[in-house]
């Protein structure tokens, strides 16, 4: 039997994955060269002339209302803090009631190395947005590292986590901010790349600490929590909770995460099921928990999930149809959990290039159903005799 998943899908997964990682990585990185500079040259700059190099430094526009600074514990809170919208996009790409960062002062006055002991956002919302040509606007431009060397961000033999360079960027991050925690926020996704209109989903009161301390080993032992809810038109929100850990190395991030979904409407993910595959759903809901490590750069990853009423319906003009609509009707029965329809998937192999398949619990039914052919091969033989 070919993957339940088709690669196009988890390519759009992946893909999603990574440019919200990479914007999150891209942020804080840019926060890295400004942060302990920023201090000293306040009173020499005013807010036009570092909304302009942060600007500049970024690739992207950066606006904020106000900065306060503590000097005495290395510390700034931004008020309106916002990434404007790149050229093509409509929505900025960033915004936040509070964005407040404090950096080590004993590392930076004694090792001249930049590392935060926080980064706490309130009231956030990240778009990430892919245009009609397939463009992402958190695709952002490298930092213009020529601009480290203006008066603004230049520090004597001061190391940024921007110059880090080592091969695993995780690790670059989290060497040089240690917490990060993220609370009341949301997260709006649209997608009007080859859709008949544009795709929305969206997810609110946003709640994320990733926690990391290094060890005597030489990685960075690192927890991860996070929990949100998903707005849906009807019968309550969805909700997603995640929590696990990591062993972060400078060259791979070994991980083992725990991921659970509960009433989350299975028709808001209708355009990917139609375009991608050859079924589709007219109503069900589902809940899901995924268990998911990464040891050496390889994936092995099982998810569960549990449908309750599931109208499921095949395109009539698939070439498949017809063998579709036997196997489901076959497979059905060993698939059932009290009145939940129950699937499974595994997602396997290197992650440049992981492998989908199905779980243990459709294999069992996939071999019901083959004993059940061999068992009426059997009894056809028979009658023959």
């Amino acid at each position: 039997m070919k993957p339940v998943l088709s690669r196009r899908s988890g390519f759009i997964v992946m893909s999603f994955i990574k440019a919200l990682f990479k914007f999150f990585v891209f942020s804080s990185l840019l926060m890295a060269v400004v942060i302990g500079s920023m201090a000293v040259y306040m009173k020499l700059y005013g807010n036009a002339q570092i909304k302009k190099a942060l600007s500049d430094l970024a690739g992207v526009q950066v606006e904020f209302k106000s900065v306060a600074l503590n000097l005495n514990k290395a510390a700034a809170s931004f008020r309106g803090f916002t990434i404007a919208n790149q050229i093509g996009f409509d929505n900025n790409i960033f915004n936040a009631d509070t964005l407040a960062i404090a950096i080590n002062r004993e590392k930076l006055e004694k090792e001249k190395m930049v590392v935060f002991d926080s980064v706490y956002v309130k009231g956030a919302k990240l778009y990430i947005i892919r245009n009609s040509a397939g463009a992402l606007n958190v695709s952002l431009p490298n930092i213009n590292t020529a601009m480290l060397k203006e008066p603004l961000f230049s520090f004597e033999n001061l190391a940024y986590a921007a110059e880090s360079g080592s091969k695993n960027p995780f690790y670059d991050l989290l060497k040089n901010l240690r917490n990060i925690k993220v609370e009341d926020s949301s997260i709006v996704f649209e997608d009007r790349f080859k859709m008949v209109k544009p795709y929305k989903i969206w997810c609110d009161r946003l709640s994320a600490e990733i926690v990391s301390n290094e060890t005597a080993a030489g990685y960075l032992a690192t927890t991860v929590a996070m929990n949100l809810i998903l707005p849906q038109s009807q019968g309550g929100n969805g909700w997603l909770s995640m929590k696990g850990s990591m062993a972060v190395y400078p060259d791979v991030t070994n991980m083992e995460l725990t991921a659970e979904t509960g009433n989350i409407e299975l028709p808001i993910f209708m355009p990917y099921f139609e375009r991608n595959t050859p079924f589709y759903f007219r109503s069900g809901r589902f809940s899901s928990k995924t268990d998911f490590s990464m040891d050496s750069g390889n994936i092995d990853s099982l998810t569960t999930m549990y449908i309750s009423n599931m109208n499921l319906r095949i395109n009539p003009y698939d070439p498949k149809a017809q063998f579709l609509q036997v196997s489901i009707k076959r497979l059905a029965p060993y698939l059932l959990s009290g009145n939940d329809s129950v699937f499974d998937f595994v997602i396997k192999g290197n992650a440049s290039k992981p492998q989908f398949g199905v779980g243990p619990k459709v294999k069992f039914a996939i071999g019901m159903v083959a004993m059940e052919e061999v068992v009426k091969a059997v009894q056809q033989i028979q009658a023959m005799q």
